[in-house]
């Protein structure tokens, strides 16, 4: 039972009242050469220790042994005294090594000058062999320096009313001695196990001399810690089982839930997308972040939005999506926010610092799971409601925007026909990335077969939007966030609107007539999502899809709501939505373009164009990459931070403009690098 509620990722153990009872005081795992087969539970007789707890006399006051039995809950074990009336055991103190409580009321017990004192010291005597005897190592057995069932299984339960100082000593001390492993060998055809387990066990079985020794904790097998190149500019992305591996995806928890720990940031909220790899390594992931003494909320397979709501509403803003968004299947990887910041940059380097220094928190956390779902789709679906109905079709992909993107849509009022909206990581109809033209074919074909209004599709973790309509014509996310800032900045004049670097100038221009003030920015999510709170900014978007509405949401980046805001503006429009946005300010440009090199070389040669680079009657931006401004249009070369490609983009009022701005750029770039395959 405990191994198979372990394999699904949670269960809870509680003291049954009944006679006969032991308590929990230890755990083991149990191995053989073929996985894990079971757990050892070392308990106590629960009355031995009762017996102790016996008090002769009138006791003025209450003292209650207690067990954790949930986050906030306690299960009363023996008691001795009347409690108060409304007594609601606010005094708690926890029993060091162990996982009992003690719970008292005033006035203190006679002839004791304090309460607190006098409770320690009378359960001192009674729990002190139960905790030493556990205390000790068995020898045999190894510790992987992780919480095994203790974290996985919320037998601890964090200690309520003490110091952070204090907590992290005591989590350490259990770490120390509720982590060992035990590794079963089989023995060789027609030989037997040599049966020293159990003389080992009777020989460290003494209570140790001092109860306060911590006994050593090493490692049973050699982990290998992740190799710098995963660590973005925004996220953590590598291929499985070769950059990214479940050891890596450990150690990314130990630096994870010590950043949280110590700034005071947790529980971690976690989650993963549909890729095959995602279970094994919220697993890993998981666990490293519990050995930190860091608490994780575990709430499955959900889109990157959810993961982003849940981190707001059921803890301090922190979560680690395990996504490989739109790359290929053999990639996966993790988005991570700390006390409602996101990580990036400096402070995903400073993650990598931490692995190699070793620089972890120790502890045992606890582990919860949460279903979400229901109340992301109520929390929409309360704000927004379609003025009139409008037929759409919703491309999933085959990512994790399957699991509610249809019900969410449904539910403000949309009729919705579902297209490639079962979860599968491997992705079998076309590239999870609407960003890319050829991959929006089979939605346009499904919009216009269902003589639908129009058709959104989102990416492997759904956090982005395409949006295609009945001509065919595919409405770029710079043309997208027009119809947005209108929206927004007539209850927000005067706002700063953001937006990255791929974006046209038309955007500029359309903030800047609805009253707000433009502000280009770094290409990436988590660049552009932590700038908008210096900026106070309401919305903000990218050209890739990304939109982040600040303004009745919780300014983070979400295909679905996004998805929700564009149909509530389009609802209430007089017009169709293929006039309305069809209508929307734009030039002739082209998609985003890229160009392959080895790895480590864009982001060098980007450096060296942006010293070469002399443009006549244009202004030169190199915020992230080139850009280059002219009256009549514009181009851009960047290096990606998440793959080693070149990405341009190039846009201009007429044909002839663009071929002259792609020229130029052409001659700068195979002035450096002839060996160039350009696109254009």
């Amino acid at each position: 039972m405990l191994l198979e509620a372990d394999n699904n990722g949670t269960a809870t153990i509680q003291m049954m009242q009944d006679d006969g009872r032991n308590l929990v005081v230890g755990v083991t795992k149990l191995k053989d050469l073929g996985g894990d087969i079971g757990y050892l539970l070392i308990s106590w007789k629960a009355e031995e220790l009762f017996d102790r707890l016996d008090s002769s006399g009138k006791v003025k006051g209450f003292l209650s042994l207690q067990q954790s039995a949930g986050a906030t809950h306690f299960t009363s074990l023996k008691s001795i005294g009347t409690a108060p009336e409304g007594w609601v055991g606010a005094e708690r103190r926890s029993v060091r090594g162990s996982l009992f409580y003690i719970s008292w009321s005033q006035p203190p017990l006679p002839g004791m000058k304090s309460s607190k004192n006098a409770l320690l010291l009378m359960l001192l005597g009674a729990l002190v062999f139960v905790i030493g005897w556990v205390r000790k190592p068995v020898a045999g057995l190894s510790s992987e320096h992780e919480p095994i069932l203790m974290a996985d299984n919320e037998l601890l339960i964090p200690n309520e009313g003490i110091s952070r100082d204090e907590k992290r000593r005591e989590a350490k001390e259990m770490a120390a001695f509720n982590t060992h492993q035990l590794t079963l060998e089989t023995p060789a055809p027609g030989t037997e196990a040599e049966p020293e387990f159990e003389s080992k066990l009777e020989k460290e079985a003494a209570v140790p001399e001092t109860i306060n020794k911590i006994p050593e904790v090493v490692q049973s097998q050699e982990r290998i810690k992740p190799v710098a190149s995963i660590f973005k500019a925004y996220d953590i992305r590598g291929i499985v089982n070769k950059t990214l591996t479940e050891d890596a995806a450990w150690f990314i928890g130990r630096a994870v839930g010590t950043v949280a720990f110590r700034r005071e940031a947790g529980p971690i909220v976690v989650a993963r997308d549909g890729r095959v790899s995602g279970p094994a390594l919220i697993k890993a992931l998981k666990r490293g972040i519990l050995s930190t003494g860091c608490d994780v909320i575990e709430i499955g397979m959900v889109p990157t939005g959810v993961l982003y709501f849940a981190a707001a509403e059921l803890g301090s803003g922190s979560g680690v999506m395990v996504t490989g968004s739109h790359n290929p299947p053999e990639y996966n990887g993790l988005k991570m926010v700390i006390g409602g910041v996101t990580l990036a940059s400096d402070d995903i380097q400073n993650l990598y610092r931490m692995i190699c220094d070793d620089d972890f928190e120790e502890g045992v956390g606890v582990t919860r799971t949460e279903g979400v779902l229901s109340r992301y789709q109520e929390r929409i679906s309360s704000d927004i409601q379609l003025a009139r109905p409008l037929k759409i079709v919703a491309d999933c992909g085959n990512g994790v925007g399957g699991v509610n993107a249809i019900s969410v849509l449904q539910s403000i009022g949309a009729e919705v026909s579902a297209l490639y909206d079962d979860v599968d990581g491997s992705f079998p109809n076309h590239h999870p990335d609407p960003s890319v033209p050829e991959n929006l074919e089979d939605l346009i074909k499904a919009v216009q077969g269902a003589h639908a209004d129009l058709g959104v599709a989102f990416d492997g973790d759904a956090d982005r939007l395409g949006v295609v309509l009945p001509s065919g014509e595919i409405i770029y996310s710079d043309r997208l966030m027009i119809l947005f800032v209108q929206d927004i900045l007539s209850r927000n004049p005067g706002a700063t609107i953001i937006y990255d670097v791929k974006c046209s100038r038309h955007l500029t221009e359309a903030i800047r007539d609805a009253g707000g003030v433009p502000l280009m920015w770094k290409t990436g999510h988590s660049l552009i999502k932590n700038k908008m709170p210096e900026m106070k900014s309401p919305f903000a978007g990218e050209m890739s899809g990304h939109f982040f509405f600040k303004e009745r949401w919780y300014g983070v980046d979400d295909g679905i709501y996004s998805a929700c805001r564009l149909l509530e503006i389009l609802a209430w429009k007089i017009d169709s939505p293929q006039e309305v946005l069809g209508a929307l300010p734009h030039g002739i440009s082209t998609p985003e373009l890229k160009v392959e090199m080895e790895e480590g070389e864009n982001h060098p040669f980007v450096e060296l164009l942006q010293d070469r680079a002399h443009f006549d009657n244009a202004e030169i931006n190199t915020i992230d990459g080139l850009r280059v401004d002219f009256a009549d249009g514009w181009g851009l070369v960047r290096a990606s931070n998440t793959t080693p490609v070149l990405v341009m983009r190039f846009d201009a009022d007429t044909e002839e403009a663009l071929q002259r701005i792609q020229n130029a750029f052409r001659d700068l770039l195979m002035s450096l690098r002839p060996d160039l395959d350009l696109p254009f």
